[in-house]
């Protein structure tokens, strides 16, 4: 949620009313402009700049017939950047189009730009970088509006997943990229991912589970196993244990046993789905039977499908 205009104005941050915030820098106040009218210079502005380009063109003659060119500009370098500041050519202003997430701090800290800076030589293109190294800012374009002006638009990363590891939740986006802490009641909407490689393997199988409306109702977490494959925990408690690969076809197997069976209104644990030529139940407080009915005390626990490595099988769950 935005902060109303009355605590960001406290803190030096004005809200437009189009669809972007303005920045204004501590201790200046931007200059209002007439709709449809052009910025002008006032008088002493403009007498300021011509004294500049005056006072800059005959130092760089005399350094030149001197010899010290190379020295004498490093000199007045930062005394030309001062009188171009106090001709109005200093940043006044950022506006922010497109921010949601991103906070103001991130987005001054990143630009580098205050009021000593000035607008002619300040590097949009370094700006940009550091914009998209920001979490949650996916691509950034940044403008300069003389003659003090900063304007700024931001494409943001869309929440994704909520991914719980090392016992900490945070909020990822599609490409598995790290948006910030977030605990899970932030983001209720979102869906649960559990495990190492879960944040960047997510987007897959969400893909897979959107033709399976009522078992993507149902889900409450995918958790990821030795970073290979998923098992599905269900409202109803049921666990669903999915192949290394073909997890589509193993789905279409539940999806039909269920409808057939009512396999999922059973008093079962877990359904496991990792073998191709055949489905495993376990029921609750007891041990593992087969689909069909009959004991199955003696399979194992774990078993590769035909895509695992039998390295990879060895000590997972």
């Amino acid at each position: 949620m935005r902060e109303p205009s009355d605590a960001l104005l406290a803190r030096g941050i004005t809200v437009s009313s189009r669809s972007f915030a303005g920045i204004t820098l501590p201790g200046l106040k931007p200059k209002r402009r007439r709709a449809g009218s052009g910025f002008k210079l006032g008088g002493n502005g403009k007498w300021r700049l011509l004294a500049t380009l005056f006072l800059g063109s005959a130092l760089a003659y005399g350094a030149f017939v001197g010899g010290q060119t190379e020295r004498l500009m490093g000199q007045l370098g930062g005394g030309v950047d001062a009188l171009a500041v106090a001709a109005g050519f200093g940043v006044k202003k950022i506006t922010v189009e497109g921010q949601q997430h991103t906070t103001d701090a991130e987005i001054a800290k990143a630009l580098e730009a205050g009021p000593a800076t000035m607008m002619l030589g300040f590097d949009t293109d370094a700006a940009k970088a550091r914009l998209e190294l920001v979490s949650w800012v996916k691509h950034a374009q940044v403008m300069r509006l003389l003659p003090s002006t900063l304007q700024v638009v931001v494409e943001e990363r869309v929440p994704f997943a909520i991914w719980q590891t090392g016992g900490r939740t945070f909020v990822v986006d599609g490409e598995g990229a790290v948006l910030a802490p977030a605990v899970r009641e932030a983001y209720p909407d979102l869906p649960l991912v559990v495990g190492e490689g879960a944040e960047k393997n997510a987007s897959a199988l969400f893909d897979t589970l959107g033709s399976y409306t009522e078992l993507r109702k149902q889900l409450v977490a995918a958790l990821r196993v030795g970073d290979r494959r998923w098992t599905l925990k269900l409202a109803c408690g049921v666990d669903i244990m999915l192949p290394d690969d073909n997890a589509a076809q193993a789905l279409d197997t539940l999806v039909t046993l269920d409808r057939d069976r009512g396999l999922l209104k059973r008093d079962i644990a877990a359904v496991d789905l990792r073998l191709a030529d055949r489905v495993s139940v376990r029921l609750k407080d007891s041990g593992p039977m087969t689909a069909g009915g009959a004991s199955n005390e003696g399979a194992p626990q774990d078993v590769p499908t035909a895509g695992t490595k039998a390295g990879q099988a060895k000590g997972s769950t």
